[in-house]
């Protein structure tokens, strides 16, 4: 049965300072700044470092966030400017945000405000943005209402991606592609592999430029 995160606060007060550890089956986070307490935080600091596992994968989620806190009467930890790094053997991505949140009973990111990623697909390197962006931990993919990417020669426009060991799946209904000056076309799948090579497994339908 799959393992959901399980969080537990343990907040160890010395006579100069103190240190927050939050651990569980995903989350191994640190800080050096003090624990503050309030009517209505758990818990808030400064200046976090997460790491974070997709579950049954070997890639690796580093979240780093200027602030983090916690509200009592949720099961969410809220970050500030956070920066997201996921890395695998042929996979890299960093992507930034103005603000987000864990929803940590849920095993998700959600990433609000100017998201903006770049990184590499099997040597390919990528950039693109979209106004807000989910990271499903269980799952193993990144989804949005609309996502602006830019691969090789390509704008596309999707919805969601698809972390596979051996390939990356972009998923539309439909995946716009836009090659400038040349064509137009749509699908709802492409295949990233191994080599860098794209496929179409679905249907491509394809306007050539005038």
């Amino acid at each position: 049965m799959p393992k959901n995160i399980i969080v537990y606060f343990v907040a160890l007060f010395l006579i100069i300072g103190s240190i927050f550890f939050l651990s569980s089956y995903f989350l191994d986070l640190q800080s050096q700044d003090n624990v503050k307490k309030n009517s209505k935080l758990i818990f808030e600091a400064k200046n976090i470092s997460i790491n974070l596992n997709f579950k049954e994968s070997n890639l690796l989620l580093k979240l780093s966030s200027s602030m983090i806190n916690s509200k009592k009467s949720e099961k969410n930890l809220y970050v500030f400017k956070p920066e997201i790094s996921i890395k695998g053997e042929d996979k890299f991505f960093e992507i930034k945000s103005s603000r987000g949140k864990i929803l940590y009973d849920k095993n998700l990111i959600e990433l609000n405000d100017n998201v903006l990623l770049n990184g590499a697909f099997f040597s390919k390197k990528f950039f693109g943005e979209t106004k807000k962006l989910t990271i499903d931990l269980n799952r193993k993919n990144l989804y949005s209402e609309k996502i602006s990417l830019y691969l090789d020669d390509f704008r596309f426009l999707f919805n969601e991606i698809v972390l596979k060991e051996k390939e990356i799946l972009l998923k539309g209904n439909p995946i716009k592609l836009f090659q400038e000056g040349v064509m137009t076309s749509q699908t709802s799948v492409i295949k990233i592999n191994l080599d860098g090579k794209l496929s179409f497994p679905e249907k491509l339908n394809v306007k050539m430029s005038k």
